[in-house]
């Protein structure tokens, strides 16, 4: 949701503004972001900024949240060593027909340009 303003707002005294209007929420800065503000509840958070002459007010997945962020980093960290393994198993089952291949260009290369 885009809010139009008249005027800038200033960062600290929303927050202030936020903790108080929702108690029951955990507001807090962006991590990297000072001018933005995280209100988060559990899995779901709303982001606060300001851009230009709007508010931006945008909901969202709680990517911090451990019960989101543990199976993310796993399911990667698990794509990861799947796609390894499955590398290292088909370059473990092809390697005579590559070394065959290898021995056989090999073999003719030193024949043409060997002289």
């Amino acid at each position: 949701m885009k809010i139009a303003l008249t005027n800038s707002i200033d960062i600290a005294s929303l927050k202030q503004e936020l903790q108080t209007a929702f108690p029951q929420y955990k507001v807090k800065n962006a991590f990297l972001n000072k001018k933005t503000i995280n209100i988060s509840d559990g899995m779901s958070q709303v982001v606060v900024g300001q851009h230009k002459d709007q508010m931006i007010c945008i909901g969202n997945l709680n990517m911090l949240d451990l019960r989101i962020f543990i199976p993310f980093v796993l399911g990667i960290a698990l794509f990861f060593i799947t796609g390894l393994v499955f590398l290292i198993v088909m370059m473990q089952l092809k390697k005579k027909t590559y070394k065959a291949m290898e021995t056989e260009i090999g073999a003719y290369l030193t024949k043409k340009y060997n002289l």
